[in-house]
């Protein structure tokens, strides 16, 4: 007997569209209504998708794996699994067509893994390691499991909960998710597997990471749009989640990916395993060890922006979506929004390709930005979540070139006065404090500034009789702000007048010689 189904219990809560039809989604969830909210199992959540406007989450680091689930879970049931890239098109045209996912193909799907999306079966727990419980040392409390909550000695700054609260067996779910993909590197349980005995677990694959998705009018276009295309290396015999999986995950020779299943599911540097209460309601325990001694073999993830030189791109909180809407905008042609030697999120491509009248049958779709400003050790530093105010399609330059070289006018122009704020805070800082090697000035002010840059470029890319932002104004304004303080003092008003007339009246270039 199942104790907790996670393709039946309640583990996603979806938000419902406002024009759902009423008596469908009645029917597909008793007791929802057109925008309501309510919190469904994986079957219906892929069932009801085309009537959800989104899901609900309110971790980053959770609400990122459960998209990755989602998808991989779309992948299946749509039948997008497939090798041939002409074929994949092909079939991803009729589903837009379709606007929704076959119930036939999903009822079938979960009524052939339903054992395996036991979250507490004795044998094969979804996305766990029951030998976890023979091979180390002892549990971990339950906060442990939380990531924001205190746990051992680390101090309750911003959660109180004590550290032996059972957590609910919904959010054990979302943060077993999250561990997979954003666990830290540092000390677990001490595992013996395979004559390796140690506590040392690696960083997860994601950590420190931010990913791009794909959001939609409704959940089935927000998953659809996210299932990756073939790259060449896909094998739809080998693709296999690890729930589709005959023996275990190896921690000691961790399996490659083998398609967008196994990519999006599959990897990960820790292994978990649940301890349940009698009903199966709530954990009130957990084991956490190492899930892999050597390195993951490499694989680029559909939804970070990877790089030639440096691996994937880092979150930082303080980093504006509008600096990255050009690179969404263009990224068949990365070079024109002056990116070099990256690669975008692969639906991002396959977006920019689609025919128009495809794009207007989607509709609007944004981007939804889910990252931790994280190191790699047991340090979280600042989860956040934030999706452009914008959708992609109006500016795409096979469609809307002007719109396209307008915004990457406006970002280069938001670009270049951020910068040289920044640069003149330095530099009256540099005369004023020259044994400090960083400036206080600098962070701030850049921050305040994208935050007030914000509103001013989406607003003028979003009319087209918009006039040009004044970011230069707007970048003297906080120089002003941040520097009033020091501006009249004997230390502070040569430097800063200095710093404030290059601000002012930079300099474009040599004067030519007649």
């Amino acid at each position: 007997m199942s104790l907790y189904s996670a393709a039946e219990e309640p583990c996603a809560l979806l938000v419902f569209r406002r024009d759902a039809d009423p008596e469908e989604l009645k029917t597909l969830v008793p007791g929802a209504t057109p925008g309501s909210q309510q919190c469904v199992g994986l079957r219906v959540a892929l069932l009801a998708a085309h009537l959800a406007s989104d899901l609900e989450v309110p971790n980053p680091a959770v609400e990122s794996m459960l998209r990755r689930l989602l998808t991989a879970l779309a992948v299946r049931v749509s039948g997008l699994d497939l090798a041939d890239q002409d074929a994949w098109e092909e079939h991803f045209d009729a589903l837009v067509a379709a606007g929704r996912f076959d119930a036939e193909a999903v009822n079938a799907y979960f009524d052939t893994w339903q054992n395996r999306f036991d979250l507490y079966d004795p044998r094969r727990p979804l996305l766990q390691d029951p030998r976890l419980a023979e091979e180390c040392s002892r549990q971990a409390s339950p906060a442990k499991l939380v990531m924001p909550r205190p746990s051992g000695a680390n101090q309750p700054w911003l959660d109180r909960t004590h550290q032996d609260e059972p957590v609910d067996s919904t959010e054990a779910l979302g943060w077993l998710l999250a561990w997979r993909g954003f666990g830290p590197a540092g000390l677990g349980g001490q595992r013996c597997h395979g004559g390796v005995t140690t506590k040392s677990m690696k960083a997860a694959p994601l950590r420190s990471l931010v990913s791009f998705h794909p959001l939609g009018e409704n959940l089935f276009t927000s998953l659809l749009l996210g299932c990756p295309p073939p790259d060449g290396d896909t094998d739809p015999v080998e693709d296999l989640a690890p729930w589709e999986r005959d023996d275990l995950e190896d921690p000691l020779s961790p399996a490659p990916a083998k398609g967008p299943v196994s990519l999006l599911t599959g990897r990960t540097s820790h292994h978990l395993l649940l301890a349940p209460d009698a009903t199966g309601a709530q954990a009130v325990g957990f084991w956490v060890a190492w899930g892999s001694r050597a390195d993951l073999p490499a694989a680029r993830d559909p939804f970070v922006v990877d790089r030639a030189k440096g691996g994937p791109v880092r979150a930082s909180w303080r980093r504006s979506l509008l600096r990255d809407f050009d690179a969404f905008v263009h990224a068949k042609d990365p070079s024109a929004a002056g990116i070099k030697g990256q690669v975008l999120p692969a639906w991002l491509s396959v977006f920019a390709d689609l025919p128009e009248d495809v794009l207007g049958r989607l509709g609007p779709v944004r981007v939804r930005a889910l990252g931790c400003h994280q190191d790699k050790q047991d340090k979280d530093e600042h989860w956040y979540a934030v999706t452009t105010p914008a959708s992609i399609a109006p500016f795409l330059p096979a469609h809307h070139p002007q719109r396209a070289a307008r915004v990457a006018q406006l970002r280069l122009a938001a670009e270049m006065a951020g910068a040289a704020m920044a640069k003149a805070l330095r530099a009256a800082w540099k005369q004023m404090a020259p044994g400090e090697k960083s400036c206080p000035w600098a962070d701030e002010a850049t921050a305040e500034y994208w935050d007030r840059a914000e509103p001013l470029f989406w607003g003028a890319i979003t009319h087209d009789e918009a006039p040009t932002p004044a970011f230069r104004g707007l970048a003297l304004d906080i120089f002003d702000a941040t520097t009033r303080p020091a501006a009249t003092t004997v230390q502070g008003l040569h430097p800063i007048a200095q710093a404030r007339a290059r601000l002012t009246h930079p300099r474009t270039g040599k004067k030519k010689v007649a």
